[in-house]
C-alpha cells in the first residue's frame, strides 16, 4: 500500500492556494527590479494619482477587450463568458491595472499576485503566445495612460521604464505561473499511470484514478459510469468538492441521468454524444451553450462552468464507460494542455479498466454501503459439499462468502465484490477465514469424528502480499486448528509480476499442510499456464463450462473429458463445479472426474445444516449402470476416445467393439423399445467395425449422440 500513500500525497498539492504551491523568485531575482519599486518612482507615482482618474483606467480595459476580440483565441475565449462573468473579468482587469501604478507595493507582492493572475488565466485556457500578446497591449496602454498625463519628460521616462519593468515582472509571473501549471499536470498524469500499475482490481482503479482528477486543480467533480441494460448510466465512481450532491441530482433524477441512445433529452448531452461517437466532448460554458440547458441550473448551482465527456474505448473504439469532468472555470478543458491531458487519461485507463475484471454495474451509493456492511463484520459463510465421484463420500467443503446485514437480505458475491478494492477484500478473507474457524470447532465438538477441509478463495494478491499469510496462520493458531483443514482456491487473474514471491509462498504454505486449489480452470487464457507454472494440489474445472451441457451435452462432456486428462496429467485431482442433477453426476463420474459439487449434491448451506445434511446423505450413483441418458453419453465418448487407441490392433478393436457398451446398459436399464433409436446404436456398432474415420460411422455417431442428448434434455424436463 506505500505506493498508493505517496500517490495521495502527490495529488494533495491540487487542493492549495496557487500562492501555496508556487514557489517565489529569489532575492537576487528581485533585486533587478528595484528601479520599478524604488523611492524614485513611489514619489511620481503619488503624484500622478490624482491626475489618474479610474474612468480612464476603465476606458484602457475596454480598448484592450476590444483589441483582443479581434484575436481568433482571444475572441473564442470572452465567447466562453456569461454578460455578468465577462464584467467582473474587467472589473479585476481594472484592479490589476490599479496595482501596476500602485504606490509602497513591493516587487515579491506584485509577483505573488500576478502569480494568482497567471493562474487564473491558465484555468480559462489563455496560451502563452496569446498572454505574450496581450502583454503588447499593456505596454501600449501604459504608454498612453502616461502620455495623458502632464509632468515633466525626464519624470515621465522614469516613469516608463519602471511601469515596463513593473509589466516584465507581472508577465515573468504568470508565465511561471503557466509553467508550474503545466508541471502539475505532468506530475498527475504519472501518477495515474502508477496507480493504475498498482491496482489490481476495477474497484481499485477506479478509485486511485477518479479520486485523483477530482481533486486536481480547476476540477470540481469526477464521475464514472457504465450503462445498465437499458442504456441509462450507473455512476459507480464519484470524487471532488460537488461530486456527491451532483451525482444525487441525476440519480434522483431532479436533472436527466445520461443515457446512451439518442431518443431522448438525456441522451442529446455530452455523456450520449462521447458514448456514440467515441470522441471526448468538451462544453466550455454551461451558462450560455443550449445542449447543456437541461443540466444548467443544477451545474451553475454546484459552480460548474463547464465540462468534459471522455467514452472510455475498447480495442474495437466502442465506448463501454464515460468518465465526466466538470470544472469551475469556463473554457477550462478546451486549453492545449488540457486537451493533450484528457487523451492521456483517456488512453490509459480504458487500458487498465479492461484489463480489470469486468464486473457487474455497480452505483456508487450502493458501493459505500457494500462497503459499510464489511467494516461493520455483516459476513455470513455458506457451505457447498464436494463429494469423492468414484464412492459418493464427501471429501470436503467450500466456504461462500455473502453479506448479510441485520434484518436485510443476503448479497451475493458478484454483486459485493466489485466495491472492495485489495483492503476491502483483505477485510472479507480475514473476517471469512475467522468464521470459517469459528465453525470447524463447533461442528468438531458436535460431531468428534468431523475431519473434513474447507477451502476458503484466496483473492488474487493474496499469494504475494504478506498480510495474507500472517492472517491465515494467526487464525489457525488462535483456534488451535490444523493446517491440513484448509484449502486456499486460486482465483483466475493475470498472471503476477512477482512469480518468484508466488511460488515462494505456495510452497510455503504447501509446506505448512495446506491444500493450494486451481479454481475456475477453462475460465480465462491463462488456466492452463498456470497449471505448468503453480504446483497446485487439485484443480477445478469451472461451473460455466458444465452448464453448457444445456445448450450443446457432447461440447460440455469433451471440456470435462480432455481437462480433466491434462489435470490428472500434472498429478492434480479434478474437482468439477456446477453438477447440478444427477445426469451431470453421472457423466462427470463416468468420465473420470476426481470430486464434484453443484446443486445435484446440495446447495450452499448455513453451519448449523451441515452436520445433518451429513447424516442424511447417500450416493445415488454408480459410474457401472447410468441411469441418465447424459450418462451413457459420457460412456458412449469414453469409448470412443478408447476405441481410438485401438486403431493399430484390429483384432482388440474388434473384440472391444462387440462387448457391451454404457449405452446398451442404459437402455436395458430404463427399457427403451424405440425401434429407431435401437437402430442406430446397433448400426453405430457395425459401422465402428470398420473403422472410426469412415464417413458413415462419423454420421452414425453424430445422430447417437443427439438422440441421447434430446433424450437427457427430456430427462431434465
Amino acid at each position: 500500500m506505500g505506493p498508493v500513500v505517496s500517490q495521495q500525497l502527490r495529488w494533495t498539492y491540487a487542493m492549495k492556494e496557487p500562492s501555496a504551491r508556487l514557489r517565489p523568485a529569489t532575492d537576487a531575482y528581485f533585486a533587478d527590479f528595484d528601479l520599478a519599486y524604488g523611492e524614485e518612482t513611489n514619489r511620481l507615482l503619488q503624484q500622478i494619482a490624482l491626475r489618474i482618474k479610474e474612468t480612464e483606467i476603465r476606458g484602457l480595459v475596454e480598448a484592450f477587450y476590444a483589441q483582443l476580440g479581434t484575436r481568433a483565441e482571444g475572441a473564442a475565449i470572452l465567447a466562453r463568458l456569461g454578460r455578468d462573468e465577462f464584467e467582473h473579468l474587467k472589473s479585476s482587469q481594472v484592479r490589476h491595472l490599479q496595482l501596476l501604478i500602485a504606490t509602497g507595493i513591493t516587487p515579491q507582492d506584485h509577483y505573488e499576485r500576478s502569480l494568482h493572475v497567471g493562474w487564473i488565466h491558465e484555468m480559462v485556457g489563455v496560451s502563452l503566445p496569446l498572454l505574450m500578446e496581450t502583454y503588447h497591449l499593456y505596454h501600449s496602454d501604459v504608454d498612453d495612460l502616461l502620455d495623458g498625463v502632464a509632468m515633466v519628460a525626464k519624470d515621465r521616462e522614469h516613469l516608463r521604464i519602471a511601469l515596463h519593468q513593473r509589466l516584465q515582472l507581472d508577465l515573468e509571473a504568470q508565465v511561471a505561473s503557466h509553467a508550474r501549471f503545466d508541471e502539475e499536470i505532468v506530475s498527475l498524469l504519472a501518477a495515474l499511470d502508477e496507480a493504475i500499475q498498482t491496482a489490481t482490481n476495477l474497484s481499485d482503479t477506479l478509485r486511485f484514478t477518479v479520486q485523483a482528477l477530482g481533486e486536481f486543480d480547476g476540477i470540481l467533480a469526477c464521475l464514472f459510469s457504465r450503462p445498465d441494460a437499458r442504456g441509462v448510466m450507473e455512476i459507480e465512481a464519484e470524487a471532488g468538492k460537488e461530486a456527491r450532491s451532483y451525482a444525487e441530482a441525476l440519480r434522483s433524477r431532479r436533472v436527466p441521468l445520461f443515457e446512451t441512445l439518442a431518443t431522448s433529452v438525456a441522451g442529446l448531452g455530452p455523456a450520449g454524444r462521447a458514448w456514440r461517437s467515441g470522441q471526448i466532448q468538451i462544453n466550455d460554458s454551461f451558462q450560455l451553450e443550449s445542449a447543456l440547458t437541461p443540466w444548467r441550473e443544477e451545474a451553475l448551482a454546484r459552480g460548474f462552468r463547464s465540462s468534459a465527456a471522455v467514452p472510455l474505448l475498447d480495442n474495437s473504439g466502442q465506448a463501454f464507460a464515460i468518465l465526466s469532468l466538470y470544472s469551475g472555470w469556463p473554457g477550462y478543458f478546451s486549453a492545449v494542455t488540457r486537451a493533450a491531458m484528457l487523451r492521456h487519461i483517456q488512453l490509459a485507463m480504458s487500458h487498465a479498466i479492461l484489463n480489470c475484471e469486468q464486473t457487474l454495474v455497480i452505483s456508487a451509493d450502493r458501493a459505500r454501503l457494500y462497503r459499510q456492511h464489511l467494516e461493520d463484520g455483516y459476513v455470513q459463510m455458506l457451505y457447498q459439499p464436494v463429494i469423492d465421484l468414484r464412492t459418493g463420500e464427501p471429501e470436503s467443503l467450500e466456504a461462500l462468502a455473502r453479506l448479510r446485514p441485520p434484518g436485510g437480505e443476503i448479497v451475493p458475491p458478484a454483486e459485493f465484490l466489485p466495491a472492495f478494492g485489495n483492503a476491502g477484500l483483505l477485510r472479507l478473507f480475514q473476517l471469512g477465514l475467522d468464521r470459517v474457524c469459528r465453525d470447524v470447532q463447533t461442528w468438531r465438538e458436535q460431531d468428534s469424528a468431523f475431519a473434513l477441509s474447507v477451502s476458503v478463495n484466496l483473492p488474487p494478491d493474496g499469494l504475494i502480499h504478506d498480510s495474507y499469510r500472517d492472517c491465515v496462520f494467526e487464525t489457525l493458531a488462535r483456534w488451535q486448528l490444523p493446517a491440513s483443514m484448509l484449502a486456499l482456491e486460486m482465483l483466475e487473474t493475470k498472471e503476477t509480476l512477482d512469480i518468484g514471491r508466488r511460488d515462494q509462498r505456495v510452497a510455503e504454505f504447501q509446506q505448512a499442510g495446506i491444500r493450494i486449489a486451481q479454481d475456475d480452470l477453462g475460465s480465462g487464457h491463462s488456466s492452463l499456464l498456470r497449471m505448468d507454472r503453480v504446483p497446485a494440489d487439485r484443480v477445478k474445472i469451472d461451473q460455466g463450462l458444465v452448464r453448457g451441457a444445456l445448450k450443446r451435452p457432447v461440447r460440455a462432456l469433451e471440456f470435462i473429458h480432455h481437462l480433466t486428462l491434462l489435470s490428472q496429467g500434472f498429478g492434480a485431482p479434478v474437482t468439477v463445479e456446477g453438477l447440478e442433477d444427477e445426469g451431470l453426476l453421472e457423466a462427470a463420474a463416468i468420465l473420470g472426474a476426481d470430486h464434484g459439487q453443484g446443486y445435484g449434491v446440495a446447495r450452499p448451506m448455513p453451519p448449523q445444516d451441515l452436520i445433518p445434511w451429513l447424516r442424511a446423505w447417500s450416493y445415488p450413483i454408480n459410474p457401472g449402470h447410468p441411469r441418465t441418458a447424459l450418462g451413457a453419453l459420457a460412456g458412449y465418448l469414453l469409448w470412443d476416445y478408447k476405441l481410438a487407441t485401438l486403431t493399430d490392433w484390429p483384432e482388440l478393436a474388434a473384440n472391444f467393439i462387440k462387448e457391451p457398451w454404457l449405452v446398451h446398459d442404459y437402455f436395458e436399464r430404463v427399457g427403451t423399445t424405440d425401434p429407431d433409436l435401437l437402430m442406430t446404436l446397433e448400426r453405430t456398432q457395425i459401422l465402428a467395425l470398420h473403422g472410426q474415420r469412415s464417413a458413415k460411422y462419423k454420421q452414425m455417431r453424430k445422430e447417437l449422440i443427439e438422440r441421447l442428448g434430446e433424450i437427457w434434455l427430456n430427462e431434465r424436463k
